[in-house]
Order: structure tokens, then sequence, then C-alpha cells
């Protein structure tokens, strides 16, 4: 299986750009999630490192574009799936408020209907993360259900909502 080919027009924003994450960021993604850890799973810098060459999983850096610093990180998982259902399994920007988890969005958007003409993306999300939650709703993903305390945290159980987006979903936007 062959890693499509994303053109780079398609990876760029106004605030940001999307790249393919290179093991000289592994130490950076590794301090962004340990600074978004109250939603989004730590990984080892090995398991990063492991994702970085395969070929079901798009591991993106999201690059400022004012001063070239890495900002975030994504990963798209599914990439060669035959349903042509893309996975949004993670995402952490460092500056919030700024923008750029929103633009990061839109370009995952653009990657999944526009470039690898998929029918279906789809995310799950702590039901206590209601930033998240406002953000992905306002850019069209709905609500698919609930998985009720699906995840075991220090403080209990946690749920998560599963959301998605289509297609022709996106057309309408």
């Amino acid at each position: 299986m062959k890693k499509p080919y994303i053109p780079v027009s398609l990876l760029s924003g106004n605030k940001i750009s999307l790249k393919k994450t290179v093991a000289g960021d592994i130490h950076r993604i590794i301090a962004l999630e340990a600074e978004n850890n109250q939603f989004v799973s730590e990984y080892s810098s090995e398991k990063h490192l492991d994702l970085l060459g395969d070929l079901n999983c798009m591991h993106l850096s999201i690059i400022r574009n004012d001063n070239k610093l890495l900002v975030g990180l994504a990963l798209l998982f599914g990439v060669n799936d035959k349903d042509k259902v893309l996975e949004f399994r993670r995402i952490a920007i460092h500056e919030k408020g700024m923008g750029f988890g929103r633009e990061a969005i839109q370009i995952i958007k653009r990657i999944c209907f526009e470039e690898l003409r998929f029918h279906r993306l789809w995310l799950d999300v702590f039901d206590d993360n209601f930033r998240a939650i406002g953000l992905y709703e306002s850019e069209g993903f709905i609500m698919d259900g609930i998985l009720r305390e699906n995840v075991r945290s220090n403080d209990g159980y946690r749920s998560q909502r599963i959301y998605s987006i289509l297609e022709t979903d996106e057309v309408g936007q």
C-alpha cells in the first residue's frame, strides 16, 4: 500500500501549515501531548516513531506560517481504508485561542474530502472537552453517539462523544 500524495497547497492555510512529522519533531510532539493530557492520551516517542512509518497513518506537525514554529500535531488513521472512512484520532495545539485548531480542522477536512475523496471523517472527544466540542460542531461535525464511561482515569470513568462529517455534509458548508 502506497501512501497518497498530498499537494502542498492543501496543507497550507493563512496561519498554519501541516507537514509530515519528521523524527526531529517528536520531542516537541511529546511536550504538546503532555500539556494537553487532560484531553489527549500520551504516546511514547517509540510509538510516535512507529507511526511515522505506518502507511495507514498521516502523522502531521502543525507549523505557524509567521515564525515556522511547531504549535501542534494531528493524527489521521485509515489513509488506505477501502470504505473511504478516515479517523481524525488526535489534535493537540500549544497556543490556544489563536485559530490554529480551527484552521487545522479545515485543512484536514480538505485533505479528507478533496484530496483523498473519502466519504466520512470521524473522531471521538471526551464529553467534558467543551471547547473542542464547540469547535467540532461549528465546523459541521455531527454527534453520532456517546461511548458511556469508556476510558478509565484516576478520577473514575470518562465518556466520549463520537462525531463525524460526511462528504455530502461538507458540500453544503
